[in-house]
């Protein structure tokens, strides 16, 4: 594909970032040569791998010179969000997807998705919009461990407005496309987001809209070093939640600290209503452990699940308040894939 190509109304760039990937990078290049659609460049940064990562693009690069780019930068190492956000700020496309280096694509994925995404733009216009898709949750031999990663997680796709989102994210975003409209302005990703796909999801709820795909397009590799969904939501789910509480509790303070910018950068952009909403949830660690009852009833915020909800509602109300102006470091705290 040319490079002048990318300009056209149905341009799309995948987006990877990669880090230590050489044991599964190949299979996912390859799954993304196998797409019935056509119209798409790959942009590549790695995020300073030590194994053959950078070799294997390399590799690519030169074999597919018009189709895989390699973005090279001084940066170093900046971890998943700022390197996608690197990547976005690459992009030209009128579309952009994101793409995991440990998973492979089914090779409709990006025709089932442009499908999708033109379907809501020739409803609503030029609007900021993102569309994701369910996954099939598969081994390192891509043997099927489920069907359906909404199901496995027990995520509703619907819950789309901000009182779902600032919570909890149900978007994930190796599955995600999104148009110029969201990628001009989402883009930078702050460093303080919790992940690059939670801060679009924010951004398309607020400021445009959220579609979703039923169908799985991406194998969705559980191995080792990943370990996201590899425990179904069910009773297992809550007693590992137990296990792993300190980490829980840091990224809770992780996503306050995220709607604190989110207000900080599109305070003027809000409805009123909104406003109040984002205000209030930015505010929660701040506030009394009392307070923080009545701002949780009154705007409803949740998640999907009622072990979920119930777990971090309990957490949020008797978690210490965080001193007035302190600002979460963001590298605290766990997050999986």
């Amino acid at each position: 594909m040319s490079t002048a190509a990318t300009n056209s109304s149905n341009s799309v760039d995948i987006l990877l970032s990669t880090y230590n990937g050489s044991s599964f990078l190949e299979p996912q290049i390859e799954s993304l040569l196998a797409q019935s659609y056509t119209e798409w460049r790959l942009l590549v940064r790695d995020d300073g791998s030590t194994d053959s990562t950078v070799e294997l693009i390399e590799q690519y690069a030169l074999l597919h010179p018009d189709r895989i780019v390699h973005i090279e930068d001084t940066e170093g190492t900046l971890g998943p969000t700022l390197s996608f956000s690197r990547l976005l700020e690459s992009s030209t496309a009128e579309y952009s997807l994101f793409c995991d280096q440990d998973d492979v694509w089914e090779a409709d994925k990006i025709e089932v998705t442009l499908e999708r995404m033109q379907r809501i733009e020739s409803e609503l216009g030029a609007i900021p919009i993102l569309v994701h898709t369910d996954l099939k949750v598969v081994g390192t031999d891509l043997s099927i461990l489920s069907a359906s990663f909404w199901k496995y997680q027990n995520l509703d796709p619907t819950l789309t407005t901000l009182k779902n989102l600032l919570l909890l994210n149900n978007v994930t975003g190796c599955t995600v496309m999104l148009n110029r409209p969201l990628r001009t302005i989402a883009a930078p990703i702050p460093a303080e987001a919790v992940l690059h796909d939670w801060w679009l999801a924010l951004v398309a709820s607020a400021f445009g809209y959220i579609g979703h795909v039923d169908t799985p397009t991406v194998l969705y590799r559980q191995h080792g070093a990943n370990v996201a969904g590899s425990t179904s939501y069910s009773a297992g789910y809550f007693f590992s939640r137990l296990r792993s509480l300190g980490r829980t509790t840091g990224l809770l303070r992780r996503i306050v600290a995220q709607a604190t910018v989110f207000l900080s950068v599109y305070k003027a952009k809000f409805v009123p209503m909104d406003l109040k909403m984002v205000t209030g949830f930015a505010s929660l660690l701040s506030t009394s452990r009392g307070a923080r009852v009545g701002l949780l009833l009154k705007h409803g915020f949740k998640g999907t699940g009622l072990l979920r909800n119930a777990g971090i509602y309990m957490l949020l109300l008797f978690m210490e308040s965080a001193p007035k102006g302190a600002v979460q470091d963001p590298r605290e705290g766990g997050v999986q894939k």
